[in-house]
């Protein structure tokens, strides 16, 4: 009665409030997005090495050709003529420490020679690694006299110099990125995203994703101030390699991060990203893009998820699951988790893509992210149609290596997953598909489990075996009528098991516990049968 009292007041199962009916199957809102298991890829607060670049190495030792790039030609002994020598002289010069006072003078005066001047030595300066004077030039006031630079369209040197000086200072500390904010320097990069000279143009994807890297009131802005359609536009001109990897690291930038931004407002980004997929071979700028897309189909909705899968990129997520980088491979797995977290038909076309095939090749793998991220995405398909799992189950080796996983991997989180794979399965699969699992050894494995000193593990377990028990009473009997699966429990003491899990301190344990014991004992007036003379080949074989 007391047992009876619990059950009762509680509704521990979908579907288990008529104890004899089986649980919808194809009930995609179950497909969870088990947050405390995944991994934290990325940490919430990046460091400069992820979210904000310096303008310094490669690019600073080509400087005569970026000027080159930008330079117009000019007579001999001409004022502009003049200001072309005397920028390569700029160029080529070393400044130290003690003239930083020298060149803010410089940089305030009216004289355009020495304007270049200041302008170049103050870049030089904030270029070096290490210590930089960026709080400095902040303190010094002359940060609006750089932003005016910027709008000398006349002086493309100039334009180019003191915007490299500005995203310098956008990659400083987040106090010293929101004084560029706070003086109105996003519209101004915004602005130049236009420009006519590519070098300059990317110079402001530079600043700006310095920007929107710093924190989410930044990003809007940028955003706001329609950072995401010129951005895409500059990629459709970009020519070089380094070009594409500052544009695709900027619009990464104005994806992430949370809140996460309006949907609509950064969509344009996407088939970017999706491009990049196919015509990239660099390791950072293929991770950077499918991160950001791992960011945009965060959430529940099927509708940003098909936004994606309208790119075309299904098949480019499966051939990148043989990349040789795992900065790779981990981004790929995690986006396609999110999509078949998503509709039975999304989930099928990345089934149909050829996904199975290379999750079983990858649960070979040794590290352990990679099979965490392969296991959740297996799961929201195991908790998918009737026909969905048959394909997971089909699959011997899946199944093998999952049963092999759920005992022997390393840590419990790791483990966990493998079963949720199989739990689900149990849940949403065909009765057949239940028969062949339990074949494979299920209830072996969930005879081990059940010790485990794991909480969430053998709760998992027993809501799994919950369900086995369940499509055994509905579909498969011995001729003496009894449920074969009971039957096989009680010749392997696992019902013994369950049992002693009665007095389990943890509530969601003895919950589930007492389910079982209250459905598939008191209702069907078990009386005790001795099954030592029967074996597990003989009790599954059809």
């Amino acid at each position: 009665e007391y047992m009876g009292t619990i059950i009762t007041s509680i509704k521990m199962f979908e579907g288990s409030e008529d104890k004899g009916a089986q649980p919808k199957k194809d009930d995609i809102s179950l497909k969870k997005k088990r947050e405390q298991f995944t991994v934290e890829i990325r940490k919430q607060k990046r460091d400069d090495e992820i979210s904000k670049f310096r303008s310094f190495g490669d690019q600073s030792k080509k400087l005569p050709s970026i000027h080159d790039s930008i330079r117009q030609p000019t007579e001999a002994g001409s004022e502009m003529d003049r200001l072309h020598k005397h920028i390569d002289e700029c160029l080529k010069r070393e400044y130290k420490d003690s003239e930083f006072y020298d060149l803010m003078k410089c940089v305030m005066s009216e004289d355009l020679f020495q304007q270049h001047f200041g302008t170049i030595g103050l870049r030089k300066l904030l270029a070096r690694e290490g210590s930089s004077p960026i709080q400095e030039i902040i303190d010094s006031n002359i940060v609006i006299r750089l932003m005016q630079f910027m709008l000398r369209e006349e002086q493309p040197h100039l334009l180019l110099e003191s915007a490299w000086v500005l995203t310098n200072i956008a990659s400083g500390t987040s106090q010293q990125t929101q004084c560029l904010v706070d003086k109105g320097a996003i519209p101004l990069f915004i602005q130049i995203l236009g420009h006519k000279h590519s070098v300059i143009a990317e110079q402001a994807v530079w600043a700006l994703g310095n920007i929107a890297g710093d924190n989410t009131n930044s990003r809007d802005m940028v955003i706001l101030y329609g950072g995401v359609h010129k951005i895409v536009q500059l990629f459709a001109r970009a020519k070089t390699k380094k070009a594409i990897k500052h544009i695709i690291w900027s619009l990464a930038n104005l994806v992430r991060g949370r809140p996460l931004p309006e949907f609509d407002q950064v969509k344009p980004a996407i088939p970017v990203f999706a491009r990049v997929l196919t015509m990239e071979d660099s390791v950072e700028v293929l991770s950077e893009a499918l991160w950001a897309l791992v960011y945009l189909t965060d959430g529940e909705d099927d509708d940003k998820l098909q936004v994606v899968l309208d790119t075309g990129l299904t098949p480019s997520l499966i051939k990148l699951l043989r990349h040789q980088s795992s900065d790779v491979i981990v981004p790929t797995l995690r986006l396609i988790g999110n999509i078949v977290a998503g509709t039975s038909e999304q989930t099928q076309e990345i089934i149909g893509a050829g996904a199975l095939l290379e999750f079983e090749l990858l649960l070979t793998a040794k590290k352990s992210v990679i099979l965490r991220e392969v296991c959740w995405s297996l799961s929201n398909i195991t908790a998918g149609t009737e026909e969905q799992v048959h394909q997971v189950i089909e699959r011997e080796l899946i199944v093998k290596q999952l049963l092999q996983m759920s005992l022997t991997a390393e840590g419990d989180d790791l483990r966990r997953e493998a079963i949720w794979v199989l739990s689900n399965a149990t849940n949403h699969g065909k009765p057949e598909d239940i028969y062949s699992l339990v074949n494979a050894g299920l209830l072996e494995a969930f005879q081990v489990l059940l010790d485990s000193p794991d909480t969430k593990t053998v709760s998992v377990v027993l809501e799994s075996l919950y369900y086995i028990l369940l499509c055994g009473r509905n579909n498969f009997r011995e001729p003496q009528g009894e449920n074969i699966f009971l039957s096989a429990i009680e010749r392997m003491q696992i019902s013994t098991k369950i049992e002693s899990l009665q007095t389990h301190p943890e509530e969601d344990v003895y919950l589930k516990a007492l389910l079982i014991l209250d459905t598939f004992y008191e209702s069907e007036e078990l009386i005790s049968v001795s099954y030592t003379h029967l074996t597990l080949p003989t009790i599954y074989s059809v």
